[in-house]
C-alpha cells in the first residue's frame, strides 16, 4: 500500500516525597507521517498491530525489476518512535532487527527507482527472529515505487520498460486498456521483446497471448501513446499474468498533459462513490475529470464532467486518484470527493479536495474551500493569516460565492446566503520565508455561532493537516518529533487552531500546551525534507511523529507548620493542574475525596505521612507530606526529691512571702529615731 504524507512535559513543585505519575493519557492524536516532496516517488508503507510481544527479522529485497533501484531504504516505527532503519547493500538486501514489543508497528519503504525505467519493484518480509525466512504475511509486503509521471505538452508519452516472468512458465496474457480520460487516445502501438527477438505486437487495446513463454525470463516492453489533439491528456492501463492469473506487470500509464495519480490507501475492500464537482465560479471550467484506478485494470470508475458513479467495487490497497481540469478565459473552481457507500455515520472520505484552476496567463497563488449551509440566513467569513512559520506578504479580500453569483460582505465578514454550497476564493503572495498557513472559516452569526467550515491552508513546503474533535474541557500537550529518517527536516511546524484562531504551535520540535473546550480542532503539518542533489535518495523525505494528549496533572500539596504538639493541628494546603479529581489518604482524618484545591487544618495525634492523590485525563500524580508530633510537657507531682511545684504550692509559697514582708516593714516603723 502507499500513502502521500504529514511526551507531554512532567513539572511537580511540592514539599515532601514525590511520588511517580501514572500515564493514561487521553490520547487525541499518535502518530508518524513519512513526506515526500513532489518531485520524488511516492513512499510505500504497510502499518500492522504486534498484540504480544515477539522478537522479529525485518529483510528488505530490491527485486531489480525492471532494474535495480538507486537507493532502496526502510524505516520501521512502534506507535510514535523510530525502532531502525536499513538501506540495501549492493546485493540489494536489507536486514534489521526489530525489538521485542507489543504495539503499533509501520513500516516505510522510500526508494529511487533506475533513472530510465523509472519504476522500481521491492519485498519486505517480517518474520520471527529465529526463522527470518518465515514470513508473518500480516506484517509483511511486496510493492511498486514509481517515479511521478513527467507531463508532455506534446500529448505523447513512450514507455520503454523491462518484466521478468514469474516461475510459472506457458501462455501469458496481455490486456491493453484505454480508459478514455478524459478522452480516447489516437493512437496506441508498441511491442514485447525477448532480447533481439519480438514475441508480441500491440496495436491499440485489447488482449493478446504470448505463448510458450519460460520462467524467470526477462522481457522488454515498448510503448507509444498519442492523446487527443483537442485535450492532450489520456490515460490507459498494462496488465500482464502468467498462466495462473498472476499479475508480472500491472500498471496505469498517463499521457500528454494529465498530472501525476494521488494515491489512496483503501484499507478494506469496499463499495465507494465518486464525485465531482463544478462550482462554475468565477466560471464554468471548460474540462474537468476525475477517475480512480488500480494496477493496469480498466478504470474503477470515472467521470467526465460533472456528476457521479455510485456503489463501485474497490480491492484492498491502493488506488489512483486522476485528475484533469482546463479553465476557460476566467478561472474555475472544482471538487472532487471518493468516499465509502453508502457513507455512514462519521465515516472518514478516502480522497477530498478542491481545487482553483486558472488560466495560463495568470500567475496568482489562489485556494478555494467549500461549506455547506443547512438553511438560508446570515453567515460570517474569516481569512486569518497565522503569521506561522512565517507572515503572508499579502491575503487578499476572500470572495464568497453561490450558485456562480458573489454575495456581498460586510467589513466585518457577514453575507447572505440560501441554503447549499457556497465557494470562498483567496488568492494570496507567499511570504518572503517560503513558507506560511492560513485559516478559513465559515460560521453562523449571533452570540453563539455554529462553525460549518474551519479548514486551514499552507503556502510553501509540503502540507498536511488532521481534524480532531474534542468532548471534554481540558488542557492538552501536542509534542512533535523530527525522527530523522532518512535525514532532518530543513523545515518541520505544526499549529493547532480553531476558527482560524490559533492555539499553539511549535517550530522545529518540542511539546507546547493548550486549553481546549468541547469541538473541532485542526492541525496544521507544513514540511520541507531536506534536499541533497548528490544523493537525492537519501534526502527528499522526512519522518515526523506528533502526539496530542491530555497533559499530566501537577499538585502542590504543603503543611503548615510540618511538627505540632501531639493533639495539635496543622493547615493542610493543596492545588492542583489538569486534574479533575484528587483523594486524601494517611489518617482518619485526611482521607477521601477532596477539591483539585483547597485548605483545611487537620488533628495531628502523631508522626504521620499524609498524600494527595489527583487524576485527569492524562493521568495521575501524588504528593506527600510528613508532619512530626511531638510529646506535650508531663503534669507536675508532689513528693521529696526536688519534684515539680503544683500552682497550690505556688500560691502558698506567694502568701507566705507577702506576710513576711509585711511584718518587717511593721517592725521597721515601731523602731524609735536615732539622735542624729
Amino acid at each position: 500500500m502507499r500513502r502521500f504524507a504529514i511526551n507531554g512535559l512532567l513539572m511537580l513543585a511540592a514539599v515532601g516525597l514525590l511520588a511517580a505519575r501514572t500515564v493514561s493519557a487521553d490520547v487525541l492524536l499518535d502518530q508518524t507521517n513519512l513526506v515526500g516532496l513532489p518531485t520524488v516517488a511516492a513512499p510505500a508503507q504497510l502499518s500492522f498491530t504486534a498484540t504480544a510481544a515477539q522478537a522479529l527479522t525485518l529483510t528488505l529485497r530490491d527485486l531489480r525489476e525492471p532494474a535495480a533501484f538507486s537507493s532502496l531504504q526502510v524505516a520501521v516505527t512502534l506507535d510514535d518512535t523510530l525502532v531502525g532503519s536499513a538501506a540495501v547493500n549492493s546485493s540489494g538486501v536489507a536486514t534489521l532487527a526489530i525489538p521485542a514489543a507489543a504495539g503499533n508497528y509501520t513500516l516505510y519503504v522510500v526508494g529511487t527507482p533506475n533513472t530510465a525505467q523509472g519504476i522500481g519493484f521491492f519485498q519486505v518480509c517480517v518474520a520471527p527472529a529465529a526463522s527470518a525466512a518465515s514470513c508473518i504475511s500480516n506484517y509483511s509486503f511486496g510493492g511498486v515505487i514509481e517515479n511521478p509521471n513527467a507531463v508532455s505538452n506534446s500529448g505523447q508519452s513512450t514507455l520503454d520498460t523491462s518484466f521478468m516472468s514469474s516461475s510459472v512458465p506457458g501462455t501469458y496474457t496481455v490486456t491493453i486498456t484505454d480508459d478514455a480520460f478524459p478522452m480516447a487516445l489516437t493512437t496506441l502501438q508498441g511491442g514485447i521483446a525477448q532480447g533481439s527477438n519480438s514475441v508480441d505486437q500491440i496495436t491499440g487495446a485489447g488482449i493478446t497471448q504470448i505463448l510458450n513463454v519460460p520462467a524467470n525470463t526477462s522481457f522488454t516492453m515498448i510503448l507509444a501513446a498519442q492523446a487527443n489533439g483537442s485535450v492532450q491528456a489520456g490515460l490507459y492501463g498494462v496488465r500482464i499474468t502468467d498462466p495462473n492469473g498472476t499479475a508480472v506487470f500491472d500498471r496505469t500509464i498517463p499521457v500528454g498533459t494529465l498530472p501525476p495519480a494521488t494515491i489512496v490507501d483503501n484499507t478494506t475492500a469496499q463499495s465507494l462513490s465518486l464525485t465531482l464537482t463544478d462550482y462554475a465560479y468565477p466560471a464554468a471550467l471548460s474540462a474537468v475529470g476525475v477517475a480512480v484506478t488500480e494496477g493496469g485494470s480498466p478504470a474503477l470508475a470515472a467521470l467526465t464532467s460533472p456528476g457521479s458513479v455510485n456503489n463501485f467495487t474497490a480491492p484492498a490497497g491502493s488506488v489512483a486518484v486522476w485528475q484533469y481540469a482546463v479553465s476557460g478565459a476566467l478561472p474555475g473552481v472544482y471538487s472532487a470527493l471518493l468516499t465509502p457507500y453508502p457513507a455512514a455515520q462519521g465515516s472518514a472520505n478516502l480522497f477530498s479536495t478542491t481545487k482553483v484552476v486558472n488560466p495560463a496567463s495568470v500567475t496568482a497563488t489562489s485556494f478555494a474551500f467549500v461549506a455547506t449551509l443547512k438553511a438560508a440566513g446570515t453567515y460570517n467569513l474569516v481569512v486569518n493569516d497565522f503569521a506561522f512559520p512565517n507572515p503572508f506578504q499579502s491575503l487578499g479580500t476572500p470572495t464568497v460565492a453561490q450558485n456562480g453569483n458573489v454575495l456581498t460582505q460586510t467589513a466585518s465578514g457577514d453575507f447572505t446566503a440560501a441554503a447549499g454550497p457556497v465557494v470562498v476564493l483567496v488568492n494570496v503572495t507567499p511570504p518572503q520565508g517560503g513558507t506560511g498557513i492560513f485559516g478559513v472559516t465559515v460560521q453562523t452569526s449571533g452570540a453563539s455561532p455554529q462553525v460549518l467550515l474551519d479548514q486551514t491552508q499552507a503556502v510553501g513546503g509540503v502540507f498536511t493537516s488532521n481534524v480532531v474533535n474534542v468532548g471534554t474541557t481540558g488542557s492538552y500537550s501536542a509534542t512533535l518529533t523530527d525522527l530523522g529518517f532518512p535525514s532532518k527536516f530543513q523545515n518541520l511546524a505544526v499549529a493547532v487552531s480553531r476558527g482560524s484562531q490559533v492555539q499553539g504551535k511549535i517550530y522545529g520540535g518540542g511539546t507546547f500546551a493548550f486549553p481546549v473546550t468541547p469541538g473541532q480542532y485542526v492541525f496544521s503539518f507544513i514540511t520541507t525534507p531536506a534536499t541533497a542533489a548528490s544523493k537525492p535518495s537519501l534526502n527528499d523525505y522526512g519522518l515526523y511523529a506528533i502526539h496530542v494528549a491530555s497533559s499530566v496533572p501537577t499538585v502542590t500539596f504543603t503543611a503548615t507548620p510540618t511538627s505540632v504538639t501531639s493533639g495539635g493541628t496543622t493547615q493542610l494546603t493543596w492545588s492542583s493542574q489538569n486534574a479533575t479529581a484528587c483523594t486524601a489518604s494517611g489518617s482518619s482524618a485526611w482521607v477521601g475525596p477532596q477539591a483539585t484545591s483547597g485548605s483545611t487544618a487537620v488533628v495531628i495525634t502523631s508522626t504521620v505521612t499524609l498524600q494527595l492523590n489527583c487524576t485527569g485525563g492524562g493521568g495521575s500524580a501524588v504528593q506527600s507530606v510528613t508532619v512530626t508530633a511531638t510529646t506535650a510537657p508531663a503534669s507536675g507531682g508532689g513528693g521529696g526529691g526536688g519534684g515539680a511545684l503544683d500552682s497550690r504550692m505556688l500560691a502558698m509559697l506567694g502568701a507566705l512571702v507577702l506576710a513576711g514582708i509585711s511584718r518587717r516593714n511593721k517592725a521597721s516603723r515601731a523602731q524609735p529615731l536615732s539622735g542624729k
